[in-house]
């Protein structure tokens, strides 16, 4: 009978890129602003996604979907209780 050890993936290194923190705040401003223009479930799973994304989940994006989403929800106005723009 023979014993082999098995090894294990390769260690991470620790060299991924960060975030600029411009971006990170981007990304923070279109959370925060999620959870105003979509109150509720929506707005808190939005927010949730894009705060994820600041800190770790860049490094996982192959398609550039939250960044995309993150344009959208800035670009969103903010309605009052009536479904009107505040000022208009």
């Amino acid at each position: 009978m023979t014993i082999r050890l098995v090894t294990g993936p390769p260690r991470l290194t620790g060299t991924a890129a960060e975030l600029a923190p411009p971006d990170r705040s981007r990304f923070r401003a279109a959370a925060h602003h999620a959870r105003r223009v979509y109150p509720g479930c929506v707005g808190e799973l939005l927010h949730r996604e894009l705060t994820a994304f600041a800190e770790f989940g860049h490094r996982f994006d192959r398609d550039g979907l939250v960044p995309r989403l993150a344009t959208e929800i800035l670009a969103r106005p903010l309605r009052d209780a009536d479904g009107h723009q505040p000022g208009a």
